[in-house]
């Protein structure tokens, strides 16, 4: 018998949502392609819903986790990089789910020894 306990994670500030699993897999593409469009494309979002996405943490944190600059001449390409703040939120979020998971598996554990035990007793 396979047992497992889900869960959804989101942060909010004021009641209002900051970020979830969009909003991390968000971070998580610019960080690894190194711009937003690269991230739109990875994702199959569009860029104008990531740029306003990351437009509103921002707004509701009060501080800047995207730095984007535009391509120029030379063949020389636009990009983006989380900021130090960025990174910070990121990691946040990846700590809250390692431990989530943690408990979640833990959980789930219990739930199936005791499962177990029940059939065991109606035998």
């Amino acid at each position: 018998m396979s047992v497992s306990v889900r869960f959804r994670v989101w942060v909010e500030v004021g009641g209002r949502h900051v970020i979830g699993p969009g909003g991390y897999e968000i971070l998580k593409a610019i960080d690894e392609v190194g711009s937003i469009s690269g991230a739109a494309r990875k994702l199959g979002m569009s860029y104008r819903f990531i740029w306003n996405y990351i437009d509103r943490m921002e707004k509701m944190l009060g501080v800047k986790l995207v730095d984007a600059w535009k391509g120029g001449r030379g063949g020389r390409g636009g990009g983006a990089k989380l900021t130090p703040e960025g990174q910070a939120l990121l990691q946040y979020y990846e700590e809250i789910l390692k431990e989530m998971n943690e408990i979640a598996n833990k959980w789930a554990q219990q739930l199936m020894e005791r499962l177990k035990n029940m059939s065991e007793e109606d035998q």
